[in-house]
C-alpha cells in the first residue's frame, strides 16, 4: 500500500526540498532553509495568501457530518452557506495559478495540475450539496452521504494545495513518511529509500534547530515523528522525552500566573491551583512503593538521573521565568544548574543507589532553590516526581491532590447524570446525539437531534462542552432543568429531569432497535452473530450473557466479537468474558518481578463453548480486550481478523498517599497469554500484543467511513426499517475487516458441511 502512496508523496514537491536539502548540507555550516518555493519571480509568501484565501472560503462551509443531526429547515440553512462558499472557491483557484503562469518548473506543474483537480472536485461537491432534498429528514439523510463522500474528495486536494506551499514542508514531510510506514505492506523496508531518509535527516536537523531555539511544540513534533520512524532509537526516545519535558513546562508555567492550558476565562486554573496541596512526603512515600510494589526490580540511579534531569529541564527554559523571576537571573540559574550537577555526578559514581539516595537529591534541590532561583518547592517536588516516573512508563503516575477527586470517579466506574451523548460546534448550542437506553433523558422523552439551549438557565452557545458536561452531571437524586428548542416549537421546552447513576452498555449488537436493545444477528441466512465489546467493566459480563443467550434461542452457529477500539478495564471482566468460550485451561497470568502471582482458569459451563468464532482486532485494542483476543487465540478457539493489537500488558494498582488526598498508579504486574507470550510492549521488543492470523490494514479514510456509519446507526432514533437495513449494508460493505471475518465464517460453515457428507 506504500507504494500506491509514494507517486503522491512525491508529487508534493516534499521530497525534492528534502532530497536537495540533504545533498546541499556543507561541510561544518548551516544548512539551507527548508521553505517551500515556487520556481519563478513571485515570492512564495503570495503564492501562500492565495492558497490561504480558498482554504478559508472551503472552511467557512458546512461538512457532511453535520447533517446528521440537522432538522430539514437547519439542512437548508447549511446547505445555502455551503453553496455559497463554494462558489467562492472557482475565483480564489484561478488566482492562486496565475501566480505561476510563467512558471514552467516542475513545482508549477504540479500546482497547476493540482489547482485543476481541485476546480473539479469543487463542482462535483457543489452538486452533491444542491442536489439534496431537504424538504424531509430522509432526503437531508440520504444526501448527506454523498456530500460527505464529495467534500472528503475536496478536503483531500485543498490540502496538497496547502502542502505545497507550506512554509514548514518538513512537517508535512514527517508526517506523511509516517504514514508511508503505517501503510507499508509486510516486509517492505522503507530504510532504503533516499527519499526516506531524507525526511529523517530534515527532521533531525529541524528538531535540534528547535530545541536550540527554545520552539518546544516544534522540537517535540520532530522527535515525536522521528520516534515514530524508529521506536528502536533510544537517542530519538531521549530527545522525545527532552522536547515534551519542555513543552509541559511553557504550558505549565509559561503563562507566569495566567491560565493554563487554554482553558476557558471561567474556569481560571493556574499552576498555582493544580500544585495546591502537594507536599513532599507525598513523593517520597512514592518512591518507598516504587521500590517495594514496581513490576521489575528498580534502576533507582536511573529514576534518580530522570528527576534531575526534570529539574535541569525545568531551568533550561527560558518561558519559566514568566513564573519564576529567579531563574531570569543568569547568575542564580547557573548556581541551581550547578547544585544539580553535582547530584548527578553524585548518583553517577555510586554503584548502590537505593530510594534513599532520591530522596537526598530532592531535599538537596529543594535548597539549592531556596538559596539561588526560589522556585517554590511544591513545583520542584512535582517536576523531580513527574521526570522520575515518566522514566518507569507510560501507565505509572501521580494523581496530586487537584485531580484526586475526578480520578475516584473515574475509576468507580459510574457516573450520576441524565443519560445522553452530546456535540457542540463552537459558538453554537448544545446537540443530543443520542439518549441513551434506559436512562432519565430516554424516559422523559429526549429525542437525537433536540437542541439543548440552556442548562439550568444559563445558555450553552457560551459555553464549552466540558462546563457544559459538568452542569449536566451532578450528585445522584438532584434535578437539572434542560431547555430544549428546535424548529416549530414557539418557545424552548424545559425539561426537568432527575440525575440517577448511568451505566453505559458495553456490549452491542448489530442492529439497534427503538427500544433501545440490541439485535444480535448480523447473517440471519448463515446464523452468524455479532457482539462488539466498546470496554471491559463491572456490567459486560452480564450484558455478554445477555447476548449470547439471544443468539443461542436464534440458533447462532457462529460469532463475530469484536474488539476493535477497545482500550480495555476490568481483568475480572475480560476471564470472565473469555470463560464465556472455552470449557478449560489457562485464560491469563500475571507475574510480578519474574514470580506468578495469579492464573485464571477457564470453567466448563460458558454459554458459547461450540460454534466457530471470529475475533476483530485492530492497533487501538488494548489490555482486557488483549487477554480476551489472546487467549481464544492461544487455545486455538477463534481466529483473529484485523491488524497488532497495541500492548499495553500491565497490572497498575491504585496507591493511597497522605491519607487520600493523592494516589499513586503503579505498574505491578504482566499479563502473559497461555503461551506464555508477554502482552506488554517494551522498549526495543519486537513481539507484543495479539498477532491476527488474518491481517487486515485499514487506511486512516476506510476506518472513518465505517465508523461514521456505526456512529449513525448505533443512534437510539426514529428511522424506517428499511433505511436503518440500508445503512447497515453500506456499513458493511464499508467495513472490510468485518465483511472479512463473516466471509471466512461462511467458508467454514461450508467447510464443516463437506466434512459431514
Amino acid at each position: 500500500m506504500a507504494e500506491a502512496y509514494l507517486p503522491r508523496l512525491k508529487s508534493s514537491g516534499l521530497l525534492h526540498d528534502a532530497e536537495k536539502e540533504a545533498a546541499d548540507q556543507p561541510a561544518g555550516g548551516e544548512r539551507p532553509s527548508t521553505q517551500s518555493q515556487p520556481a519563478g519571480p513571485q515570492p512564495a509568501q503570495d503564492l501562500r495568501q492565495a492558497v490561504k484565501a480558498f482554504i478559508t472560503a472551503y472552511g467557512r462551509m458546512e461538512n457532511g457530518d453535520s447533517l446528521e443531526l440537522a432538522s430539514p429547515q437547519e439542512a437548508a440553512e447549511k446547505k445555502a452557506k455551503a453553496i455559497g462558499a463554494l462558489g467562492e472557491i472557482p475565483d480564489k483557484t484561478e488566482a492562486a495559478a496565475k501566480l505561476l503562469a510563467g512558471d514552467n518548473s516542475d513545482y508549477g506543474e504540479v500546482f497547476r495540475k493540482l489547482a485543476g483537480d481541485a476546480l473539479a472536485r469543487v463542482q462535483a461537491s457543489k452538486q452533491a450539496w444542491s442536489s439534496m432534498n431537504t424538504d424531509t429528514r430522509d432526503g437531508v439523510g440520504d444526501g448527506a452521504a454523498r456530500v460527505r463522500q464529495a467534500d472528503d474528495d475536496l478536503a483531500e486536494m485543498l490540502a496538497d494545495l496547502e502542502t505545497l506551499v507550506s512554509p514548514a514542508p518538513w512537517q508535512v514531510g514527517l508526517a506523511q513518511a509516517e504514514l508511508a510506514k503505517m501503510l507499508a505492506v509486510d516486509g517492505a523496508d522503507l530504510t532504503g529509500e533516499g527519499w526516506y531518509g531524507a525526511i529523517k535527516a530534515v527532521a533531525e536537523q529541524k528538531g535540534q534547530e528547535a530545541m536550540t531555539q527554545a520552539r518546544w511544540h516544534d522540537a517535540l513534533q520532530a522527535y515525536r515523528g522521528l520516534s515514530d520512524l524508529d521506536p528502536d532509537s533510544k537517542v530519538y526516545l531521549d530527545k522525545l522525552k527532552t522536547a515534551r519535558r519542555h513543552v509541559r513546562i511553557l504550558v505549565l508555567y509559561g503563562n507566569g500566573g495566567e491560565p493554563v492550558g487554554g482553558e476557558p476565562p471561567e474556569e481560571k486554573t493556574t499552576w498555582r491551583d493544580l500544585l495546591s496541596e502537594v507536599e513532599v512526603n507525598m513523593v517520597k512515600t512514592a518512591i518507598a512503593e516504587i521500590s517495594n510494589n514496581y513490576v521489575t526490580d528498580v534502576d533507582h540511579q536511573r529514576l534518580g538521573l530522570a528527576g534531575l534531569d526534570g529539574l535541569q529541564v525545568l531551568a533550561e527554559t527560558p518561558q519559566a521565568a514568566r513564573a519564576f523571576p529567579g531563574l531570569a537571573s543568569q547568575e542564580k540559574r547557573q548556581e541551581f544548574i550547578n547544585a544539580i550537577g553535582r547530584e548527578r555526578q553524585a548518583i553517577k559514581s555510586d554503584s548502590h543507589v537505593d530510594q534513599i539516595h532520591l530522596r537526598t537529591a530532592l531535599d538537596s534541590l529543594l535548597w539549592a532553590s531556596e538559596r539561588t532561583v526560589k522556585i517554590p518547592w511544591e513545583v520542584i517536588t512535582v517536576e523531580f516526581a513527574e521526570a522520575m516516573l515518566d522514566e518507569l512508563d507510560p501507565f505509572s503516575a501521580m494523581i496530586w491532590p487537584h485531580d484526586a477527586q475526578d480520578f475516584l470517579k473515574q475509576t468507580s466506574g459510574k457516573f450520576y447524570g441524565v443519560g445522553i451523548q452530546i456535540t457542540k460546534d463552537p459558538g453554537e448550542s448544545l446537540k443530543v446525539v443520542t439518549p441513551l437506553a434506559d436512562t432519565p433523558a430516554f424516559r422523559a422523552g429526549i429525542k437525537t437531534g433536540d437542541t439543548i439551549v440552556a442548562v439550568d438557565g444559563q445558555r450553552t452557545d457560551v459555553l464549552n462542552i466540558e462546563k457544559l458536561i459538568r452542569m449536566i452531571t451532578g450528585e445522584k437524586g438532584s434535578k437539572v432543568v434542560l431547555s430544549i428548542q428546535n424548529p416549530g416549537m414557539a418557545k424552548p421546552k424545559d425539561y426537568a429531569i432527575t440525575r440517577d447513576e448511568i451505566r453505559i452498555k458495553t456490549v452491542k449488537g448489530w442492529r439497534s432497535k427503538p427500544d433501545g436493545n440490541w439485535d444480535y444477528m448480523i447473517d440471519p441466512d448463515h446464523r452468524i452473530g455479532y457482539v462488539r465489546i466498546t470496554q471491559f467493566t463491572e456490567e459486560t459480563v452480564a450484558d455478554i450473557d445477555q447476548a449470547l443467550s439471544d443468539l443461542a434461542k436464534q440458533g447462532a452457529r457462529s460469532l463475530v466479537l469484536d474488539l476493535r477500539f477497545n482500550p480495555g478495564g476490568l481483568l475480572q471482566s475480560a476471564t470472565a468474558t473469555a470463560d464465556e468460550f472455552l470449557r478449560s485451561g489457562t485464560l491469563v497470568s500475571t507475574k510480578v518481578r519474574q514470580a506468578t502471582v495469579a492464573e485464571f482458569e477457564a470453567h466448563p459451563d460458558g454459554q458459547y463453548l461450540d460454534g466457530d468464532i471470529a475475533v476483530l482486532v485492530n492497533q487501538v485494542s488494548a489490555s482486557a480486550a488483549e487477554i480476551v483476543s489472546g487467549a481464544l487465540k492461544d487455545r486455538k478457539r477463534a481466529i483473529i481478523v484485523g491488524e497488532r493489537t497495541f500492548g499495553k500488558g500491565s497490572v497498575q494498582h491504585v496507591i493511597t498517599i497522605k491519607d487520600k488526598k493523592a494516589y499513586l498508579k503503579l505498574t505491578a504486574a504482566y499479563y502473559y497469554l497461555p503461551s506464555g507470550r508477554l502482552l506488554h510492549r517494551e522498549n526495543g521488543s519486537k513481539s507484543w500484543g495479539v498477532d491476527p492470523d488474518v491481517k487486515i490494514q485499514l487506511t486512516p479514510r476506510q476506518t472513518r467511513r465505517w465508523l461514521d456509519l456505526q456512529r449513525k446507526t448505533d443512534l437510539l432514533q426514529e428511522v424506517e426499517p428499511d433505511k436503518l437495513s440500508g445503512d447497515l449494508a453500506k456499513q458493511f460493505q464499508a467495513d472490510v475487516q468485518l465483511n472479512t471475518a463473516v466471509v471466512l465464517l461462511r467458508v467454514m460453515q461450508l467447510n464443516q458441511v463437506k466434512a459431514a457428507a
